[in-house]
Formats: structure tokens, sequence, C-alpha cells
């Protein structure tokens, strides 16, 4: 057989766990072994497939023979990487083969230091601003003559004195200078619209090295589970997190960040992440959940953006995040490529147990992009019946009727399928996973209350309405000792929030200065404090008349369970 047809053969049984499949799976990795790498796009398809079959061995002899598949191709990587390039193999994270793209001014510049890459700038692509208009703003002054003459940017950096292998540094150096505003060094960073060329230097910057340390070692699986208790699993009492030295965490965050360069991604979570933020759970079934904050600079108003990294058997397999504003959280998860076509549910049920014990969610929220709106993959993928088979329900009441009509002829006629009309009619709301019987404060019944303020009481006065609302905060707190920097931005969202929604007591100012302090400081200790005034005031949302989902018919789910 040829390579292709046993590529073929392998990704045919890769998911499927019984004592055949396996067998067949150790045969096509025995003959594969024999046979070279073609150049061409199915190499990059069984790199893909082993790293599928690495986070699901079945044996330990198939985990021996991923093992040393993925070495081969490592090793026959590297002795061509200064060979012409695959356009087929381009950021697909393999060992040795160039990434090019673009990130923000701080994911580039964490990049510049990185152990096992170096980076370099690769073009300009169409920028919308020249960097001989932007380094007005940042070059000494007895320099800035230089920017007065029309060259491009490369002859401007020629005129500099710039080498171009440090063309890169020096535009992340220059930008650097406005760390203090990061939104403007961000609008002025993407203006330039930089793309970078990152080639890794060791083989552990690629997929198949790119991996969290499991204390419990690798589980070797011997079923797949479809069907579950979805309510009971993300009830079950969460363990208590990984215990991490400095050296631990710092080798987990290096895994976190190198995953989502090896798959060109970028989400603000992961470039901005704060150290002490990250907790690591590890799970059933080879199954370790990260989470992790931001740090206060660049924090979203009044909410929490807290990412996560699911792994299985050290390996990354699924990103996303969840925007918690106490029992309310709006939640989204991508499963990476390679390793689709296995657990889906579970895993998203293992996140969402993550998130609700760790941070008391008792509505989770998603997007109806994740399942269809202006997504064509979602509607063509039927996304919708995933959510709703694990227990998340349309949010508007005549949608939500329809989804069940739909339901009951899915299961009256086999083989039947929605149509594309019919989803797409699904996607004219969110849906919603509800563990309590209210639904909780939206974010956005703060913001709009504050604009709506804004124009009615201050003119539209953005400066005044600021000044006047932290006054009237801080008499109202009763704050004697001055707020730092990061307290200041949480004192001026808050402030603003207390005005719009009518604050009048001092207990409510006391729990509100709480949330002020904890925001920049803690994402626990400040999700705690949102969940304190909320409950204590009576702003936990509005009573439903009856849950989004019927997920706990026996009361099972019980709120604040877990290890914090």
């Amino acid at each position: 057989m040829s390579f292709k047809s046993l590529v073929d053969a392998l990704r045919a049984v890769q998911n499927r766990f019984d004592p055949d499949s396996a067998r067949r799976q150790q045969a096509c990795l025995e003959q594969l072994a024999r046979l070279g790498f073609p150049l061409s796009e199915v190499t990059a398809r069984y790199h893909d497939s082993l790293l599928f079959l690495a986070a699901h061995p079945q044996s330990r002899e198939l985990e021996r023979r991923v093992a040393g598949e993925l070495a081969r191709l490592e090793r026959f990587l590297k002795a061509r990487r200064h060979a012409r390039p695959i356009a087929a193999w381009a950021d697909q994270g393999m060992a040795y083969v160039d990434i090019v793209t673009r990130f923000s001014h701080d994911a580039t510049r964490w990049m510049l230091g990185h152990p096992h890459a170096s980076v370099v700038l690769d073009s300009f692509d169409q920028p919308k601003a020249e960097l001989i208009h932007i380094l007005k703003l940042t070059l000494p002054s007895v320099e800035r003559s230089e920017t007065t003459a029309d060259c491009s940017n490369h002859e401007l950096m020629d005129a500099l004195q710039v080498p171009p292998a440090r063309r890169l540094p020096f535009v992340v150096q220059e930008l650097s200078r406005h760390d203090g505003d990061p939104l403007l060094k961000d609008h002025l960073y993407d203006s330039l619209d930089v793309f970078l060329r990152i080639r890794a230097t060791h083989g552990r910057f690629s997929k198949a090295r790119n991996r969290l340390t499991m204390p419990r070692g690798t589980v070797h699986q011997q079923n797949i589970v479809k069907k579950f208790d979805v309510a009971g699993l993300i009830n079950t009492p969460l363990p208590a997190p990984r215990a991490m030295t400095p050296a631990e965490r710092n080798e987990a965050i290096l895994v976190l960040k190198n995953t989502m360069a090896l798959t060109v991604r970028e989400t603000d979570p992961c470039t901005y992440l704060e150290p002490g933020s990250l907790r690591i759970v590890d799970l059933e079934r080879g199954l370790a959940c990260a989470v992790f904050g931001m740090t206060p600079d660049r924090q979203l108003p009044l909410e929490s953006y807290v990412g996560f990294t699911l792994f299985k058997n050290g390996l990354p397999v699924a990103y996303g995040g969840a925007w918690i504003f106490g029992p309310r959280a709006a939640f989204g998860m991508n499963i990476f490529e390679p390793f689709r076509g296995g657990e889906s549910g579970t895993m998203m049920a293992q996140v969402l147990r993550t998130y609700r014990q760790t941070f008391q969610v008792d509505y989770f929220e998603v997007d109806a992009h994740q399942f269809g709106l202006d997504n064509a993959d979602g509607i063509a993928s039927g996304a919708y019946w995933f959510y709703h088979r694990h227990g998340f329900r349309s949010i508007d009441a005549a949608l939500d009727a329809l989804a069940a009509r739909e339901k009951t002829r899915i299961e009256r006629r086999p083989g039947y399928r929605s149509s594309e009309k019919t989803l797409l009619k699904l996607t004219g709301s969110n849906v919603a996973l509800n563990f309590g019987r209210r639904v909780p404060m939206h974010i956005f019944d703060i913001t709009t209350a504050v604009t709506r303020m804004t124009a009615r009481r201050f003119d539209s006065n953005r400066l005044a309405m600021e000044r006047e609302s932290v006054a009237a905060f801080i008499k109202g707190a009763g704050w004697t000792q001055p707020p730092t920097v990061d307290e200041q931005r949480a004192l001026r969202e808050w402030a603003a929030a207390a005005a719009a929604i009518g604050v009048k007591t001092a207990r409510e100012y006391e729990l509100l200065a709480a949330c002020v302090r904890a925001k920049p400081r803690d994402v626990l200790a400040y999700q705690d404090a949102v969940w304190a005034w909320q409950r204590e005031t009576g702003r936990a949302g509005s009573v439903s008349l009856r849950s989004p989902v019927d997920a706990d018919p026996k009361g099972l789910i019980e709120p604040r369970v877990g290890h914090r």
C-alpha cells in the first residue's frame, strides 16, 4: 500500500476504540514506519493522526509506536529545514517548519525571547499607517528629523542604521515606550500590519513536543464516551488544583503560550496571562484543565475574561474562555482540528465543571455564532444539536419550542436531519445552560444604564460623569486609603456603574468597594465579591418561569461546590 493509502486507513480507525481497531492502527503504523515521508499534504495529515493517537493511545505499545513515528518525522523535518518549503505544511505546528503570521505587540515581544525559536520581521503587508509616522511619537527628539523624509519602512530603518536582523526587535522596542497606554500601543502596532517569521531552533517548539507534564502518567483509552449524565459530571466535586513550584508554573505557561503560537492563534488571556491566576486541575481520563486570568492593565470592565486550555495526556486539545460576572458566564470553546472526532461532549462538560466549581457559575451562555450564525461550518455540522444534547436551550421561548418540535421529529424519524433553513432559524438567539432558577444580571444591564445616565444627566460629558461618579463613590464607601493605579481603573468602572444603577446605601457601597479592591488583585476574590454584592442586595437577576434546561431533574446540582 502507498503512504497515502495507509494514512487513509489509519485515519478511518484512529477514533475507534476496540481490539480490532487497535490491531489495525498497529499494522498501519508498522507499515508507515518503513516508508519515507512524501513532500505533500499527506505528511501533514499523518502528523495530525499521530497527534490524535498520542492523546488517545489504546495501549503502551501503541503509545510507543506513535512516539517513535513522531520522533522520526521530527528528524526528517530537521534534516530538510533549509530546503524548499512545502505549502501544505505551513502553519501546521510541525517541527522545524516556519510559521509566518501576525501577532499583537505583547505576543511578538514574548516570542522574541523564546528559548526554542527565532523570530524576524517577514514583511509589512498592507499597513494602515507607515512606520515613519509612528516613529514621530517614539524616537528620541534628536533623531526625529529622519521622520520628515518621504521614504519606505525599510528605507527609514536603513537611514536609522537598523540591520535587517534587528528590525523586528527595533519596532517592538520603539512601541514599548507606550506600555503605559496599552490600547494606544496596540493601535499603533496593529496599524503597521507586521508579519513575523517564526523559525524553530529546537524540536520542543512543535505541536508534538509541546506538552504539559501529567503527574499520573499516560492514561490508555479503551473506549469512547458519547452518552453520559451531563449534570452529574459537571456536579462531580472538582479535585484540588495542582500544586506547582515556580519552575513548574513557568513551564506550564510556556506550554500554554506555545499552544497559541503553534496553532497561529491568539487570545487575550493567554497573551496577557497573570501567572498568579493560573490553576491546573487534573481530571479523569487523562484530562487536565488550565484556567487563567489577565494582568490588571488588560482586564475587561466589570467582568472577568478567564481563558482555558484543555489537555489530554499532556497534549493541548481545546482552548477558549469564559466572560464571568457573578453567577453568569458567556462561554466559548474550540477543539483543535487534529483532536476532533473524539470525546467532544465530555471535554466540554469537564471544562464547564472546572468553571462552575472554581468560579461558582450558575448560568452559561453560548453565542449563536458558535453553532451557525455567520458560520457555515456550524450549520453544516448541525452544531446546535451538540449544545442541545448537552443541556443548552435557546433563550428565546419561540425558538426553544421550535427546537423541541424538531427534536421530536429527529427521535421519531430515523435518518432525519434538520434542514439548513431550520438550523439558521435556531441561530436567532443564544443558548444557555442554567443551574439556577434565575437569569442572572447581564453586563449590558449595567453598561447600557451608564450610557443612558451619561446622556441624560451629564449631557454626554464623560469626563464629568467619571469625576462626579468617583467622588460620590468615595464618599459613599467612606474610602480613606488612596487607590493604587490598578484600583483607580476598577474604581472608575464601578463608580459609573453604582451611579447608573442607583446605589444609595452604605452597605452596598461597602460591597462594591470590595469589588474594586479585589479586581486587579485576584480573579477568584473578585468573583466572590461580585457574588456577595449581587446576593446580598438582591441584584442576582430575574426569576425564570422555568430553567432554560431540564438538566437537573433530580435536584442534583448544588451551588458553590468543589475546591477553590
